[in-house]
């Protein structure tokens, strides 16, 4: 759990100098067309996005709540739609099952992203699909012949919020269910992340 956290605040860390910087690069530009406060996208259609964010992972076939961290990468398709690719990583979690071992687990799925219209906030669902690896050590429990990882087909879905911040930043909240298979886990997923404006065409 130490490993959990020290990663966390790592990743926290990385984030908020990555915001400070685009930040001072948002603070110097001016004349860059953004979307209104009535959209249903934070940023502008025909933008590169990418987020990284942290969370938690509870519930469904985890024991006890663990971190979660990873970034995305999209592209806003029109006013209502976005595309990202999501890697996401528990770096260590404990899996219900006869015998409770600590498990890893990472996944990498393409989403879809779905705006309403929305001012301040601009409420989202989303659904996806990918894959994901869940590995894990047998080694102390003297168990033989036992898989100690697989990867399997995953899904996920849920909905969020988003706020623009600046004209290249924005704030994501949102709350997702994954489920996967064998040691893969089924597990919601609570997350905020930071959305970064790339420009577009």
């Amino acid at each position: 759990m130490k490993n959990v956290k020290r990663q966390a605040v790592m990743a926290t860390t990385i984030t908020t100098v990555v915001i400070a910087g685009f930040v001072g690069n948002a603070s110097a530009q001016t004349g860059r067309t953004t979307p209104s406060s009535t959209t249903t996208t934070v940023m502008s259609p025909g933008h590169w996005t990418v987020t990284p964010f942290v969370g938690i992972g509870f519930s469904g076939d985890l024991d006890s709540a663990t971190g979660a961290l990873g970034a995305a990468a999209g592209y806003v398709w029109s006013d209502r739609l976005t595309v990202e690719g999501e890697f996401n990583v528990l770096p260590s979690s404990e899996a219900n099952g006869v015998v409770e071992v600590s498990t890893h687990v990472w996944s990498l799925t393409g989403n879809a992203l779905y705006h309403f219209s929305g001012r301040k906030f601009v409420p989202y669902g989303v659904v996806g699909i990918g894959f994901g690896h869940g590995s894990t050590d047998l080694d102390g429990l003297g168990l033989t012949g036992v898989d100690t990882s697989s990867t399997e087909f995953v899904l996920n879905f849920g909905g969020g919020v988003e706020r623009r911040l600046t004209d290249r930043l924005g704030f994501r909240g949102d709350l997702r269910y994954f489920f996967g298979g064998d040691l893969v886990p089924d597990y919601w997923r609570l997350g905020a992340g930071i959305t970064i404006d790339l420009g577009g065409r």
